[in-house]
């Protein structure tokens, strides 16, 4: 697959990001997740149900998203594995 200057400019750009800056992106995709997620049960309430699974899906590519873009930067990697690695030692796993 060839990638476009654009596209490389993305991944160039979500690799030089500190873990902080990761944080912040991810954690404002995570809202719009939430938000999305909100939407389509409202509308799945209302009997809205073509409405419903497009939030849903959107919800579900925010996700998405959140995640590759987390496993794209190795310094978020790295302290989220590190994180990962100590709650499992406390739980004795």
């Amino acid at each position: 697959m060839e990638l476009s200057k654009q596209e490389s400019e993305l991944i160039q750009f979500v690799r030089t990001l500190d873990f902080d800056d990761m944080l912040n992106v991810l954690d404002g995709i995570k809202a719009v997740a939430e938000d999305l997620s909100t939407k389509s049960v409202v509308h799945a309430s209302k009997g809205n149900n073509c409405a419903a699974q497009g939030f849903k899906s959107q919800a579900e590519n925010m996700d998405k998203l959140k995640q590759l873009l987390g496993d794209a930067n190795e310094e978020y990697r790295k302290e989220i594995n590190m994180v990962l690695d100590d709650v499992s030692i406390k739980k004795g796993e």
